[in-house]
């Protein structure tokens, strides 16, 4: 069993409840929101000091709190009330994950009390919304390690390597002009981490032959984003 065999019933849980859930987001297993309210989901093979210090200081972030972990195979309410205990002090929830074959499902067993011993770190959780409401396309899988994520800002990059691709030679105010923030547009374009774009002209930037490569590794958010251009 992986850790990321827990993120798809704990990711059907949530958009059950109707939370807008993404993976790997700076750092977090898992972050979900609905309207003003955040959570974040730390999933581990079994509870352990190191993963109850790490959920406390995701309290930091001003959300709510779960660890999800397999539902013990001899579980009993009343042989661990004493963790139930422990976790209702750090104000901390908890999943369980119950693997069955084919019929995995998440279940709440306790959900986080108020949490009123840590100091918020604005803008830390400014950050990690910023990143959370940037994602498009759910193509991360909570609890992986030593595997490309894809942040919002490679979300972008891919979006306006498209835009160049269909459309040819454009400014950044003609590519915001496709549902993305002019000022995320330009910073893409200037920063060009990846390498993908080239300035043709003042203003006017093209896809570089690197640009037009690296659009192949990302297959299903070039099919998202052309199907989102084919309908403008």
């Amino acid at each position: 069993m992986k850790e990321s065999d827990l993120f798809p019933p704990v990711r059907r849980l949530l958009e059950e409840l109707g939370y807008l859930v993404h993976a790997e987001v700076v750092h977090c297993d898992v972050t979900a929101t609905k309207g003003d309210d955040l959570l974040v989901i730390e999933l581990k093979r079994s509870l352990s000091a190191p993963l109850l210090a790490q959920a406390v200081s995701r309290q930091k972030l001003g959300a709510s709190v779960y660890v999800a972990v397999p539902k013990p195979k001899n579980y009993k309410p009343r042989a661990f009330a004493d963790t139930l205990y422990l976790l209702k002090k750090l104000e901390l929830g908890l999943i369980f994950v119950n693997l069955l074959e084919g019929n995995s499902f998440a279940e709440v067993v306790l959900d986080p009390q108020p949490f009123t011993g840590v100091k918020l770190n604005p803008k830390k959780r400014a950050q990690l919304l910023k990143e959370h409401n940037s994602r498009s396309v759910e193509l991360n899988h909570g609890g992986v390690t030593q595997q490309k994520i894809i942040t919002g800002y490679t979300e972008r990059c891919v979006k306006i390597a498209c835009i160049l691709t269909k459309f040819g030679e454009m400014s950044p105010k003609a590519i915001s002009a496709y549902g993305l923030d002019r000022k995320d547009v330009a910073n893409a374009l200037r920063g060009n981490y990846y390498g993908w774009f080239y300035r043709v002209e003042k203003g006017i930037y093209a896809l570089t032959l690197k640009g037009k490569h690296g659009l192949k590794s990302y297959p299903e958010l070039v099919a998202y984003y052309n199907g989102l251009l084919e309908r403008t």
